[in-house]
């Protein structure tokens, strides 16, 4: 399945977060409905393919609707500023916000290694696509028509390859740490053999220094018996 997002700048329904209900609808084959809808969506839209886009069903009126649910031919957008179609995407962004925080706190109970083991169990049971490179561009970005599935698999690459980047970094990161507390250890060795070689020179100085004044006191008193 192909991802799929309403084309109206500012609507922020797609297939995953859409309230029950809502339907996204293709944009009409016949010219003259065609040339009714770029007259209204032409400043509603950012961008707007006639194959591929798609309006969901917020911003049509129920009179658009046959009793079956389904689109009438002659059906035309025109609720764009619908003060209940905020209400609403503000609640199903709110409610999708909750329900990440609350799976943020079941993962912040595992450990890093509880989760690199459940990601390998997980992706050694599915089946990876055999041709996900046709699927990406020269950027290495997806292309427009990329199937949700393969979209999920080059994402999963992706942070796969980075996650061997940062673990690649971390191992660096641990050695560089260790050399430092080997150098800072040596350093600290080394200035504490300076201070005992200080302190034995301080004493040799004392040494001398008194064997200098004994000195100085045989020879003043040679002196003196000399004199004599």
């Amino acid at each position: 399945m192909s991802h799929i997002d309403c084309a109206v700048r500012g609507c922020n329904y797609n297939i995953f977060n859409k309230p029950r209900g809502v339907t996204f609808h293709p944009c009409p084959i016949r010219s003259d409905m065609r040339n009714k809808w770029l007259q209204i969506l032409k400043t509603k839209c950012t961008v707007l393919d006639w194959n591929r886009s798609r309006i969901c069903s917020k911003h049509f009126e129920t009179k658009c609707f046959n009793i079956k649910g389904k689109l009438k031919d002659d059906a035309v957008p025109t609720l764009f500023s619908s003060a209940a179609h905020k209400h609403s995407v503000k609640q199903t962004q709110e409610t999708s916000t909750s329900s990440r925080t609350t799976v943020d706190r079941v993962l912040n109970k595992l450990t890093q290694a509880e989760l690199m083991s459940d990601i390998k169990n997980t992706l050694s049971k599915m089946k990876e696509p055999s041709n996900l490179e046709t699927y990406m561009n020269d950027d290495y970005r997806c292309k427009p028509d990329t199937p949700t599935e393969a979209q999920l698999w080059i994402l999963i690459k992706k942070q796969d390859h980075l996650n061997t980047r940062l673990m690649e970094l971390v191992v660096q990161n641990k050695k560089h740490v260790e050399l430092l507390q080997k150098n800072l250890e040596e350093a600290r060795s080394s200035k504490k053999e300076t201070e005992q070689s200080i302190e034995t020179y301080k004493y040799i100085v004392k040494c001398l220094q008194e064997k200098l004044a004994t000195l100085e006191e045989q020879i003043e008193i040679l002196t003196t018996v000399e004199s004599r």
